[in-house]
């Protein structure tokens, strides 16, 4: 009995301190109504003397053109949905079925294997914090996510990442990654583009179309493709005539 009461005790002090330890950090972290300012920080860009012909970019080593919500196509924003987060309008900012689903298989492989993030936490992991995977950084995570969501809408939360994540080859947001991969606006973008674009940020080095892993690529594609129609977004023509879309990639940019 007195080893139950000891360990009820600990066990009472351990929960009391971690939630001393959440206040502490929600009262303490970032303020998310920056997350604007810090993701939408524009490339210049250099025209030819017509004004016309886009030469070149400059932002460090990124490119990035920021657009609104409504001239990013429905059917790019339900590509990237079904990949990076199918439930993101139906769940809070974060979606304790994924976290519980990550910690099982990082139990099982020993190490941070999957983080069970939501689109919202991959807005603020992506501003304010650093990449480590440790366990007060995925606190921190959730705790900004749910911040961030008393703030912002859903569809303000999905236009920030779409404006924000990284596509590979320098392209960071939507606009830049159809015009780097596709030479078009993502207003512009087919069905079959939105998944190539919806299939590059889970590795955007390991997929690019110019490496040495485009079949992986293409069947990523596919399989976007195949659970958007899974969700109601595609019917059975939809989907077989975007699976033959025949995809005409830009030439690789070399500085």
């Amino acid at each position: 009995l007195q080893l139950i009461f000891i360990l009820l005790i600990l066990g009472v002090l351990a929960a009391g301190g971690g939630l001393v330890y959440a206040v502490y950090l929600y009262r303490t972290l970032p303020d998310p109504t920056q997350v604007g300012e810090r993701i939408i920080s524009q490339s210049t860009k250099i025209y030819d003397r017509t004004g016309q012909t886009l030469l070149y970019e400059i932002h460090g080593e990124e490119k990035r053109t920021v657009i609104s919500f409504d001239k990013i196509p429905n059917h790019v924003k339900q590509a990237t949905l079904v990949i990076e987060d199918a439930a993101f309008y139906q769940h809070p900012a974060f979606d304790w079925r994924a976290m519980l689903r990550a910690i099982i298989v990082n139990l099982k492989r020993g190490h941070f294997a999957q983080g069970g993030s939501t689109i919202t936490q991959q807005v603020v992991k992506n501003t304010f914090l650093t990449p480590e995977k440790t366990v007060e950084r995925k606190i921190k995570e959730i705790i900004l996510a749910i911040k961030l969501e008393k703030k912002y809408s859903k569809d303000k939360i999905l236009e920030l990442y779409l404006n924000q994540v990284s596509y590979g080859s320098n392209a960071y947001g939507i606009e830049a990654a159809s015009k780097t991969f596709f030479n078009k606006s993502a207003e512009e973008l087919n069905l079959a583009e939105a998944a190539v674009l919806a299939a590059l940020p889970k590795a955007p080095s390991y997929y690019s179309p110019y490496g040495n892993h485009k079949q992986e690529l293409l069947a990523r594609k596919d399989y976007i493709l195949e659970r958007m129609k899974e969700y109601g977004y595609l019917d059975d023509e939809e989907l077989a005539r975007a699976k033959k879309e025949k995809l005409e990639f830009s030439p690789k940019y070399e500085r």
